[in-house]
């Protein structure tokens, strides 16, 4: 849509006349702002601390459009949003769920465009616009889209929840006829497989649909609401079918007028078959948006009309081109490549992924609009010559979470595993934390607290994952069971489904959002369904051990079950009765910590031996017995020894699963054996990080053979070092009974090659950091503490001071 500048996305050629069915300058385009985290936490709230973010956001609705004497909104029949709460809910004013007949009469035919004409005689003061798609949406306004956000609105159970989003569009509304079209994909709503496309989750919730209102705000108080009804147009776009998992068809050859006069054209809506139970309610997660831009490392013929891009790194998000007119193309995602230089796409999914476009009589800038791709290779086939470089760009797509958190060391290994880890998290921080950006996009639960830390360090994360324990609530049962994955739309089958590491979710991550966070909401909020969970699995056991479940899962295969467990449940268990205590259930709290001790005496029966050794005798099941209280308090500090011991011999290759990694990690940690995990770190042998990268990965795999097996290639699941990083390499932490990060510690612990290592946290209360060097002999650290904090700092020397917020220098020698 004319000319593009170079600056911010990277090198671009002139596009006069380019043809964009986009619009995705992320340069030119105005940005109206939707309501963000920040902007609910400066509301005033009344009893703040009594409130939960999600009360708090919901209430950013009275804010932004206030109750006013208003015009009366246009009235349409039809099948109108269920209201969550009358008052904050404004799509309920009226407006209704619509879709296009032609699309319902032959939903592989095209997918869905809505669209209405609306006049405004003054300039408004203000211009709201709220909408929900179903499944994904993307709303414009007079040729512009009316947010940088994409993918809209993300993930939650549409048999019962819908979220609608709400944008600022005051600087979009011109004087005179204006054009609101809303353009709908399937996303996970209505996942269907209608060609060879690999579909990981088959759902059909209903019909394509939208439902929107436009809220414009005049001097004195006015109001003019224009609601989506069966008055708006509806038509077929140029995206002719969307898969979430198999990629997307788009032609434009297709005619779409959106002027006013096309829109006025347009065959109108028809009301909307919906979920009969579904309910509104506002957005409360960061947006996603591209976060990112990445020029092509390489453009490579592998075939006669076929090259391959390489991006140069593992990402998540979209490959945008521009393709020359009457051009044809299909484009093959991958993550490797085999050893002929051509893709090998086999982690991208059981089945075919692919996009193909169609351009028209001019040039065309594209890249997916309803779904998005895990990836480092794009193959491209069809073009006679080859896209040159500045015609392809990478956009990487994440959650707009705050970046909270930065580490670097001397030592490059060290920083290269970050790097992992970092790029793994950024990758599957969607409107959940999914698995991994391809195959499947589910957001499996065991993640969330087996590595924790890890996502706290590198995000603010309160936002997605109290969202993300609601949709675990929604998804308990009746009797308190916990899926796999939430929103769980396709049951998996048993043992997959019910494993405790994976439900425990609903008590570990509450407590731990409330340490990071100091938002006691969050445990109130969940307690009731983490009580009937663990009932749940009490009653599930059978002679006192949990006999189902994945264990110490490790990518392939379940290990050590009923130990693994059985001891997670223990866990569990002693983390409720921490809550409990801290929401002064004194009574909940005693009596859990004394089902918790009788948990630990069952497992130690069935697996403890006098030899110091637990169950079959693994690395894995004995560092998840030390991390669970398994081993008894007067052999900890043998167990300890002798696994120390046994991983030297093993020149510091460890094979764990992910619950046994978080374990070892924790537990050697704790005993500060911190120079074997950091040969643990550096060695470069199967199974290790060092395999990892020594074999070209760049973001973190899902196996420990990394891209050696053709499995995920992206996946946080083992990243639970970055944490040492923080926690013990760098030295920040904060004291056991601290909650928002106000009683700290800086305690750095130098191990290995290291001479140096440097990370901050933002933690509310301002930046937290700790950066160490050590010249000869001597150590010096310089420490940063938020306002409103106190520190305890501790050197290598065994010396500890204690300091309150500033910025502090200290020196020691080293031992």
């Amino acid at each position: 849509m004319g000319c593009r500048g170079a600056k911010g996305r990277g090198r671009r050629r002139a596009a006069v006349g380019r043809e964009s069915h986009v619009q995705s300058d992320l340069r030119h385009r105005r940005a109206p702002v939707r309501l963000s985290q920040r902007d609910v936490r400066r509301l005033p709230v009344r009893d703040h601390h009594r409130a939960s973010f999600a009360e708090r956001a919901h209430r950013v609705a009275r804010r932004v459009a206030p109750r006013r004497r208003r015009r009366h909104p246009q009235r349409v029949r039809g099948c109108h949003v269920t209201p969550v709460d009358q008052d904050l809910s404004p799509l309920t004013v009226g407006a209704s769920w619509i879709t296009s007949e032609q699309w319902r009469a032959d939903p592989t035919g095209g997918l869905p465009v809505l669209g209405t004409t609306l006049r405004a005689d003054t300039p408004p003061a203000s211009a709201v616009l709220r909408v929900c798609g179903l499944g994904v949406f993307v709303a414009s306004m007079n040729g512009r889209l009316v947010s940088d956000d994409v993918l809209e609105p993300g993930y939650t159970d549409y048999a019962k929840r819908a979220e609608y989003c709400t944008y600022d569009v005051t600087t979009l509304v011109e004087v005179g006829d204006n054009v609101l079209h809303i353009e709908l994909g399937p996303g996970m709503y209505r996942s269907q497989r209608h060609d060879d496309r690999w579909t990981k989750i088959l759902t059909d919730y209903g019909d394509l649909a939208a439902c929107a209102s436009l809220t414009l705000g005049y001097p004195g108080g006015q109001e003019v609401i224009f609601l989506s009804g069966t008055d708006w147009g509806a038509t077929l776009g140029q995206t002719r079918s969307s898969n979430w998992t198999g990629g997307e068809d788009f032609d434009a050859r297709v005619q779409l007028d959106t002027s006013a006069s096309g829109v006025r054209a347009w065959p109108r809506a028809v009301v909307a078959r919906t979920p009969t139970e579904l309910a509104l309610t506002p957005k409360t997660t960061p947006a996603l948006r591209v976060r990112e831009v990445i020029e092509p490392k390489s453009i490579t013929p592998v075939a006669p009309r076929t090259h391959v891009v390489d991006l140069g790194v593992n990402v998540a998000g979209w490959v945008e081109l521009d393709l020359p007119p009457q051009s044809e193309v299909t484009l093959r995602p991958a993550e490797l490549l085999k050893g002929d230089g051509d893709i090998d796409p086999t982690t991208e999914g059981w089945g075919p992924v692919y996009h193909t476009v169609r351009t028209g009589d001019r040039p065309l800038t594209w890249h997916p609009r309803f779904c998005y791709n895990g990836l480092r290779y794009l193959e491209v086939a069809g073009l006679e010559e080859p896209l040159r470089p500045e015609e392809v760009r990478g956009l990487v797509i994440a959650a707009g979470a705050r970046a909270t958190g930065e580490f670097s060391c001397s030592d490059q290994m060290l920083n290269q595993i970050h790097r992992l880890v970092h790029r793994a998290v950024t990758s599957n921080m969607y409107s959940v934390f999914t698995d991994c950006p391809h195959r499947e996009k589910l957001a499996f639960l065991e993640e969330l607290h087996l590595v924790y830390p890890i996502l706290q360090w590198n995000y603010d994360v309160q936002a997605l994952l109290t969202n993300t324990m609601l949709l675990t609530r929604e998804a308990q049962g009746p009797d308190g069971h916990l899926p796999l994955y939430v929103p769980e739309w396709d049951p998996f089958p048993d043992p997959w489904r019910g494993d405790v590491n994976w439900g425990g979710a609903i008590i570990h991550v509450p407590w731990q959002l409330h340490r990071s966070y100091d938002d006691i909401s969050v445990l109130r909020d969940n307690y009731e369904a983490m009580t009937r969970y663990a009932e749940h699995i009490l009653l599930a056991r059978v002679d006192g051990l949990v006999r189902y479940g994945l264990g110490d899962w490790d990518g392939r295969e379940a290990r050590a079950v009923p130990l693994v467990t059985t001891s997670a449940l223990a866990r569990m268990l002693c983390v409720l009765s921490q809550v409990a205590e801290t929401l002064g259930l004194d009574s909940d709290a005693a009596r859990w910590r004394k089902v918790a001790d009788d948990v630990v005496e069952r497992v130690r029966d069935e697996f403890w031996t006098d030899d110091l050794s637990v169950g079959a005798d693994t690395l894995g099941e004995t560092v998840i017995a030390l991390q669970c209280g398994v081993v008894p308090p007067e052999h900890v500090s043998l167990v300890v020894n002798r696994l120390e011991e046994r991983i030297a011999r093993q020149r510091f290759v460890v094979d764990v699963g992910e619950v046994g990694m978080a374990a070892l990690v924790e537990v050697l940690a704790a005993h500060d054996r911190h120079e074997t995990l950091y040969r643990v770190a550096c060695q470069e042998e199967l199974p290790g990080y060092g395999y990892m990268i020594r074999h070209g990965a760049t973001s973190l795999t899902e196996t420990w053979d990394g891209p050696t097996f053709g499995i995920s290639q992206n996946h946080f699941m083992n990243g639970a070092i970055d944490a040492w990083f923080y926690s013990h390499v760098a030295g920040l932490q904060q004291t056991p009974t601290s909650c928002g990060f106000r009683d700290l510690v800086v305690r750095p612990r130098p191990c290995g090659d290291l001479r140096s290592a440097t990370a901050s946290y933002r933690t509310k209360r301002g930046t937290f950091s700790s950066a160490w060097t050590i010249e000869e002999e001597t150590f010096r650290l310089e420490v940063e503490v938020p306002p409103g904090s106190q520190c305890a700092v501790e050197t290598p020397d065994g010396r500890r001071r204690c300091v309150g917020s500033g910025k502090h220098a200290f020196e020691s020698a080293l031992r």
